[in-house]
């Protein structure tokens, strides 16, 4: 009788303690990346013409802001690939270079032979337009994809054929678990040791002609 009255006890007070308790709120994960940036009224091209660094003063050169796409745009127009960025039939990907990507230590100038002194746009024309030509169009998907369709699995390697034919032409995400896309994050069969990883500055810029991620630096298989 006693160990009967000692449980009942026990429970009673379990009982009024616990109704005290708090709700506690369910655990909502954060990603450290945005959804979704909407310019469906716009191709990559169109949009991209917005993206100039602007002019502090008219009709003096400004200081390019790293962020933007001046030396895209001057590439693009230098290669004639204008229309890769623009056919609104398309439901491409594309990883855009911004400035940094190009003139920052060991990035696109430097890789396709620019001096320190010809950094600018005008050096965008004196590159190798065949080889500057292969590097854009290796940073170019001819399939949608975002940071979770049909990057599924986190960590897992998922290879893609850009617009480079051949091995050469193959590019490796991952996603990671904070949703971020990782490009040729590692030597993985078929790419090679001399490939160059980055990660998306920028996931998820819809258009009438496709996604794009933003990089701040170039991504590579094999050298240009």
């Amino acid at each position: 009788m006693k160990v009967t009255l000692k449980f009942i006890l026990i429970i009673l007070l379990y009982t009024v303690t616990s109704c005290d308790l708090k709700l506690q709120k369910p655990y909502e994960f954060e990603p450290e990346v945005k959804p979704y940036n909407a310019y469906a009224n716009q191709t990559v091209w169109e949009w991209l013409q917005t993206q100039k660094t602007p002019e502090a003063t008219p009709g003096v050169t400004p200081v390019l802001s790293l962020t933007k796409f001046d030396y895209l745009i001057e590439a693009i127009e230098y290669t004639g690939l204008q229309e890769e960025f623009n056919r609104k039939t398309d439901k491409r990907t594309f990883f855009l270079l911004n400035n940094a990507a190009f003139a920052g230590t060991n990035r696109i100038f430097n890789a396709l032979g620019a001096t320190a002194t010809t950094i600018g746009l005008p050096a965008v024309r004196a590159l190798n337009k065949a080889r500057l030509t292969t590097l854009l169009k290796y940073h170019i998907i001819d399939q949608y994809i975002t940071q979770i369709d049909p990057l599924y699995v986190i960590g897992a390697n998922y290879f893609f054929q850009t617009l480079n034919e051949g091995d050469t032409g193959k590019m490796l995400l991952r996603r990671t678990d904070r949703w971020a896309i990782q490009v040729n994050p590692a030597v993985v069969a078929p790419l090679t040791t001399t490939r160059k990883g980055v990660n998306v500055s920028n996931h998820n810029l819809i258009y009438a002609n496709g996604i794009a991620h933003v990089l701040p630096d170039y991504a590579r298989n094999v050298a240009f």
